[in-house]
């Protein structure tokens, strides 16, 4: 397998070059925000968000992207922010609709081709709510009942050795 992942490497220099999520979920009127990273290098090279058609943007159209720069982009609902320092993008869609539901690629643009990862968009109201405490929920213990406490004295009272 390493071989393989290494002749993969060598063939297509930019495989792995950009990693997203894969997938995100939202609620309609809700955000989503969609955090992609990039290997060292493509610092200054335009990243982009759009819908995908194929192997390609469809209509070959970027939903929005930015110059190369840090400096945060906005079309309609949607923003893009990189962040060279820590080789990441964050792709922001704000009110989110039932239409925005789809195959996104987030990437970036190079002279010829583009680098970019899958992030399947889902827009549901039904949006697991996360445990705020992190931790497991734990049974409490109830206080006995009246019948179960007179159960156990009859019980106790029948089994007395004279």
């Amino acid at each position: 397998m390493r071989i393989f992942s290494v002749l993969l490497w060598i063939l297509f220099p930019g495989c792995w070059a950009v990693t997203g999520p894969g997938a995100v979920r939202g609620p309609p009127g809700g955000s989503v925000a969609v955090r992609c990273r990039y290997r060292t290098g493509y610092e200054d090279y335009p990243k982009f968000w759009c819908q995908e058609g194929g192997w390609f943007c469809s209509n070959w159209f970027h939903v929005v992207e930015t110059p190369g720069s840090e400096a945060e982009v906005k079309r309609g609902r949607v923003s893009i922010r990189d962040n060279h320092t820590q080789r990441m993008f964050t792709v922001t869609v704000e009110n989110l609709t039932l239409a925005d539901a789809g195959t996104y690629l987030c990437g970036v643009q190079r002279s010829g081709f583009e680098l970019r990862a899958t992030v399947e968009v889902t827009v549901s109201s039904a949006v697991p709510s996360p445990n705020p405490t992190g931790r497991t929920p734990q049974a409490k213990k109830q206080p006995d009942s009246p019948s179960r406490k007179t159960n156990v004295a009859f019980i106790s009272k029948n089994l007395e050795v004279p």
